[in-house]
């Protein structure tokens, strides 16, 4: 667990505090609609309004939490809530066949209800025996070769890396037999998550467009893999090399008539459209298969074709087709391999807007809220596949199997569907927690994280043993403002356990055969009635399933972007627990639960998390830890600044203003938990200092790796609340300028990232 960063289920924005003060009063009482299938207090009845510029026909699909949705093709349902109090989400996906489409998120509590959740039959089961696990290889990422010039609609070019989605990769091992050990696929945004392999050194093989030949996976040589213990995963660059008998190379720009990108990807869903085009001869004959448009809107293809001859492009996003006449090269000698040739398209077509979702209880009462992020820097930057995505996203099925390695869940379904999850008493019951004690003690704190979730924070750890730990937190809407009144109101609603919206556990224990039987960091998400998730949304931009969630911040040097959907796998993601910075939190006035009061439960939770970073290999956690608590003290020194920081000032004037203000106040508490030096904020002054250097691309962006600009922080109120300090301050913008390039992050080359 920690205390910035996103160890709990969160729904950012004004939407869902304004539920928190008004929504249980409206819950409705009972009420009968005379129809026995749709009556009860336990219905609530959903609809949605949207509009479409086009006039197009809608379609709509619903999903929840927990409890039952009718998920029928239509703008009212049926959503039968589940048994017992807390807040709960649903959401429905509105699309128009032509490849627009939008999201919306809606909350209703239950806790006026008065219904009791059943108590399930305990459950007790042991993590499975992995054996000895093989170490993973990472993560790929494909790109067309060149780093083509985009012809900006503003006028000028831009280049613009162009990623290569739905193109085949191929794992050998590298010696005489070349064996293939793996065959994979790349994503829409051209990764792939390379599978777990037995130390040694391998060569990687792919495409450039879907179908095509397989070559060496860098430009001008072979791509190379060494695996070794303890090997940290990387994300690795591949680019296949083109001939110059593929002499057409065409790439472009697909998007929407209001700019976004056409199709839909949604994991939550199940959900996965994106354009493609498609290279025709004149008469129009197809040259090759279909070459998908990556969820940035590029493409790119290569094609054997005559210097001079004359050729078409297919394009299709659902519904949606045109035929576009390829242009001729600029070069005089026709279509050659050393002169891209560019063909964009915008599509005459609209996303729906969602106008109005509500939700009404069987006597006509509205019930809780739609759910809109708060307005802030964020607005302006990419979706809901941007936050908390940077390093993977997971799938039902790999959630589930994801419990499944850790003994959470039985088994999963084909869909991903848990078979016998456990429950949050079983969790606890497991740990010895209360209120099944076994006489450990308990250290508890409650406070507001503001600056990252805003949420209440019912903290719990225990060290049963020197290689057991656990902790868990349990979430409740944070206040409208930072007003003591509303601070001090909030909290004492989550201490009464009112309007939980989750508990989230982690606990630092063994799994027999994994990590060399050494303790690891295990997490686990429990809705309000107690219920296992595989999912959680952290920012209001959708659910994103579990682990990849939670790796977003506490790290994962052995995750390679997606837990594997076939199992058996290692559980092991190399993530760590968060340190608790209280400069980052809001605490109450009222008895004990003031910082003060707090102070030492607060220091001996650090002292826990400072337990399990015992054995990393970079144990930044423990230097920071240490940092705040000189000379054996207990009260958090918010003003520390790390002495490397400290002997910069001479050289970088501001360098410790900008480490409290911003370093502080953001970014080292997930860093410390990545697991790796090069991450390591606290000691790498030089990176985080470059206006030209990695710091710069991931908070500033602006440059042709799409995929990468502007991704840090990745957590929208974290990069709300930086923006709103450097705003506020033109001191701290001009340090921020001069230390990352920037005060506020660039837009894309050529076209803005939706």
């Amino acid at each position: 667990m920690q205390g910035r960063g996103h160890g709990g289920f969160a729904v950012a924005g004004s939407a869902l505090r304004a539920l928190a003060a008004t929504a249980l009063a409206s819950c409705g009482g009972g009420g009968d609609t005379g129809n026995p299938v749709d009556s009860g207090p336990a219905k609530t009845y959903l609809s949605v309004e949207a509009s479409d510029a086009d006039g197009d026909a809608l379609r709509v699909q619903w999903r929840v939490t927990a409890g039952q949705i009718d998920n029928r093709d239509a703008r009212q349902t049926v959503w039968t809530l589940p048994d017992g109090p807390g807040l709960h989400f649903a959401y429905v996906l509105v699309s128009d066949g032509k490849g627009g489409s939008v999201e919306q998120q809606y909350a209703v509590a239950t806790d006026a209800l008065g219904s009791v959740a059943a108590v399930p039959a305990p459950v007790t089961r042991a993590a499975p025996a992995l054996g000895a696990a093989p170490w993973r290889a990472g993560r790929l990422r494909v790109s067309w070769p060149d780093t083509p010039d985009f012809a900006a609609p503003s006028g000028g070019t831009a280049r613009r890396a162009v990623y290569l989605p739905g193109v085949d990769v191929q794992v050998e091992e590298d010696n005489a037999g070349a064996a293939v050990v793996f065959a994979g696929r790349t994503d829409l945004g051209g990764e792939l998550s390379l599978p777990a392999l037995d130390a040694g050194t391998y060569r990687i093989r792919c495409a450039s467009v879907p179908g095509g030949p397989l070559q060496d996976c860098a430009t001008g040589g072979a791509l190379k893999v060494s695996v070794g213990p303890d090997e940290l995963v990387q994300l690795k660059s591949g680019r296949p090399t083109l001939t110059a008998a593929r002499n057409l190379r065409l790439f472009g720009h697909v998007a929407l008539a209001d700019g976004g990108v056409c199709g839909a990807q949604s994991d939550f869903f199940g959900v996965q459209t994106a354009a493609s085009v498609q290279l025709l001869q004149s008469d129009g004959a197809a040259l090759g298969p279909a070459v998908p448009v990556n969820r940035f809107g590029d493409y790119a293809l290569d094609a054997g074709v005559l210097t001079t001859g004359r050729y078409k492009l297919l394009v299709r996003c659902e519904a949606y087709e045109a035929t576009l006449d390829v242009p001729p090269s600029p070069s005089p000698l026709g279509y050659v391999s050393d002169t891209p040739v560019e063909l964009s398209h915008r599509i005459a077509n609209s996303r729906p807007v969602i106008v109005k979702m509500v939700a009404n209880g069987p006597d006509g009462n509205v019930r809780g809220q739609m759910v809109v992020p708060e307005p802030g820097a964020s607005t302006g930057l990419p979706g809901s596949a941007q936050f908390l995505a940077y390093k993977g996203q997971d799938t039902r099925l790999g959630a589930c199997r994801y419990y499944q390695s850790l003994g959470a869940v039985a088994d999963c379904d084909a869909q991903g569907a848990m078979q016998d999850p456990i429950d949050f008493a079983d969790w606890l019951r497991s740990h010895g927690l209360k209120p099944f004690g076994t006489g450990q003690s308990e250290v508890a704190a409650t406070y507001i994280n503001r600056v990252d979730l805003n949420l209440v924070r019912r903290m719990v750890a225990t060290r049963v043993s020197d290689d057991h730990v656990a902790f868990y937190v349990c979430n409740h809407p944070g206040p409208e403002g930072e007003s003591q009144a509303e601070v001090d109101a909030v909290l004492d609603t989550g201490l009464a356990d009112k309007r939980r919206v989750a508990c989230v556990a982690m606990e630092w224990t063994a799994t027999p055969g994994v990590n060399g039987g050494r303790p690891f960091t295990k997490f686990f998400t429990f809705g309000p009635t107690g219920r296992l998730l595989p999912s959680i949304n952290l920012d209001g931009r959708g659910e994103k399933f579990m682990p990849g969630a939670c790796v977003a911040c506490h790290g994962g040097t052995r995750y390679n972007g997606r837990f594997p959907e076939r199992g058996p796998s290692s559980p092991d993601l190399g993530a760590g627990f968060l340190p608790f910075d209280t400069g980052n939190f809001l605490f109450g006035t009222l008895p004990g639960l003031s910082e003060a009061e707090q102070s030492r439960a607060i220091h001996d939770l650090n002292q826990l998390v400072k337990r399990t970073d015992a054995y990393s290999p970079n144990p930044s956690t423990t230097r920071l830890i240490d940092g705040w608590y000189p000379g054996g003290t207990t009260t958090l020194d918010k003003q520390y600044v790390p002495q490397a920081w400290r002997d910069a000032e001479a050289t970088k004037p501001g360098a410790t203003e900008y480490y409290l203000k911003v370093i502080g106040g953001t970014c080292r508490t997930c860093h410390t938990a990545l697991g790796s030096s090069t991450f390591d904020w606290d000691a790498n002054v030089a990176k985080v200092t470059d206006p030209t250097g990695t710091a710069h691309v991931h908070f500033c962006g602006g440059t042709a790796d799409v995929a990468v600009n502007a991704s840090m922080p990745n957590a929208l109120i974290s990069r709300d609340r930086l923006a709103e300090k450097i705003h506020a301050d033109p001191g701290l913008a001009s340090l921020v300028t001069t230390f990352l390039g920037c005060d506020a992050p660039l837009p894309d080359p050529a076209y803005a990232k939706r």
